[in-house]
């Protein structure tokens, strides 16, 4: 079957509006801040971080069956529901889904019109949130046909100006830890937590479209995917850039949401805040309702049908409104130590599946998984324990950031390695756990 062009565009507009929303543009402006004339090594980390790493993760997802619960399932088939679940309430009801009504109303109401209170604005937010979610046949084409295009248009326009008219020279900064700030930063954005998943949608989508072979879904889905890195890695770069031309007004102790009105305010004036405000409630709404859809499919699909789409939708939506009244820093803050304990796992399964077809033993994904989280735990614990004043774990954290590419984040890397490779030794000698041609239970 051929695959038409016009679908691959409206899909990857659709997968790149899911993955962007959530108040994810807060993030580069900020970044652009930190590292000043700098900026391009806080991009490409922030872009490795996403849109590269999330990507991969709808593309392997694709490839190993394109079932959100196919990531992790050489661990164990309980194993990958269960990170599965993980990263839907992450990525759904508790952290990004609020997040976009409180965006919302940091950047698009209060500015405008600051006697409206925050539960006002989360209220109307997530009614529509509610009602676009309900039509799940419709989420895909309302996002991908009407809404991104919207959204792509406006953040073009603010970007060129930036590039065209900057406020401010680009600050010359001598901040270290650049790269480990920018990849870090990407994981605020959560995608590549929601990959998995997102492939679902994606493959449901080409379903739904008369796709209904299996090497076709996965063509397609590279092709989806490549249209969603290229708009993603376009406006994050952008807007990085359009951050490091405001330096001199902000600096790395302002807020996130404050960097992004100002930038614009800047630029475009009053205008400017209707711009970004109409760009932020595209993007903002458009997340929420596919991520809320995400939700509904998930646990409607790992009960058998014992749960409903629509009651899940129903308790999604509601904790998300409740949740938005805590605010977009108070969300990051709370969010952050998670984040930590749980990224190194889903980049280790992403790029071992990459290679699924030429890893014999399945303790060789167990061994990396264990290594992995058990140092992003140490490290989970001593942020969490940093960002309330304490110091727990924070010498055992020292240490491990002093193991090869610690300086870069990455201090979970060889002991992933290591850990695999003694399973997997353990596994071949020992003739224990599963090879790849064994059933799953």
């Amino acid at each position: 079957m051929e695959i038409k062009r016009k679908d691959v565009i409206i899909c990857g507009f659709a997968l790149f509006a899911i993955f962007f929303g959530a108040g994810n543009l807060i993030f580069p402006p900020y970044l652009g801040i930190v590292a000043g004339d700098r900026w391009y090594v806080a991009m490409f980390a922030f872009l490795l971080s996403d849109p590269v790493l999330p990507i991969l993760g709808v593309i392997v997802t694709a490839k190993l069956g394109g079932r959100a619960d196919d990531l992790g399932k050489r661990v164990s088939p309980k194993f990958s529901k269960f990170i599965g679940t993980i990263a839907i309430l992450t990525i759904g009801p508790f952290f990004a889904v609020p997040r976009t009504g409180a965006t919302t109303h940091e950047i698009f109401v209060a500015p405008l019109f600051p006697s409206v209170p925050n539960w006002v604005t989360c209220i109307i937010f997530f009614a529509i949130t509610l009602y676009i979610t309900l039509n799940p046949g419709k989420v895909i084409d309302v996002i991908g046909k009407y809404l991104t295009p919207a959204l792509i248009v406006i953040l073009t326009l603010i970007v060129i100006i930036a590039i065209v008219n900057p406020p401010d020279a680009k600050v010359t900064t001598e901040a270290t830890g650049l790269f480990t700030r920018g990849f870090s930063e990407g994981y605020q954005t959560m995608d590549a937590l929601g990959s998995p998943l997102m492939a679902g949608i994606v493959i449901t989508d080409l379903i739904r479209r008369g796709y209904t072979d299996k090497e076709v879904q996965f063509k397609a889905s590279v092709q989806i995917g490549i249209v969603s890195f290229i708009l993603l890695a376009l406006v994050y770069g952008g807007l990085t850039y359009a951050g490091a031309t405001v330096g001199g007004h902000f600096n790395a102790d302002s807020e996130r949401t404050a960097i992004l009105i100002g930038m614009v305010e800047l630029m475009l004036g009053n205008v400017g805040k209707v711009f970004m405000g109409v760009a932020v409630a595209l993007a903002c709404l458009t997340t929420s309702s596919g991520l809320s859809s995400t939700c509904g499919n998930y646990f409607e699909t790992i009960s058998n049908g014992k749960l409903k789409y629509k009651n899940i939708v129903y308790v999604c939506v509601a904790i998300a409104l409740a949740l938005s009244l805590i605010g977009v820093s108070g969300l990051i803050a709370i969010a952050v130590p998670i984040l930590s304990a749980i990224y190194p796992v889903y980049i280790v399964l992403i790029i071992m599946s990459i290679f699924d077809e030429k890893i014999k033993y399945n303790w060789t994904y167990t061994g990396a998984v264990i290594g992995a989280f058990a140092v992003a735990l140490v490290e989970s614990i001593n942020l969490a324990s940093v960002m309330r004043g304490g110091t727990l774990l924070q010498s055992a954290a020292d240490s491990l950031r002093a193991l090869p590419l610690g300086q870069f984040g990455f201090e979970w890397l060889l002991p992933a390695v290591v850990c695999s490779v003694v399973l997997t030794l353990i596994s071949m000698v020992g003739k224990v756990g599963k090879t790849i041609n064994d059933p799953l239970e």
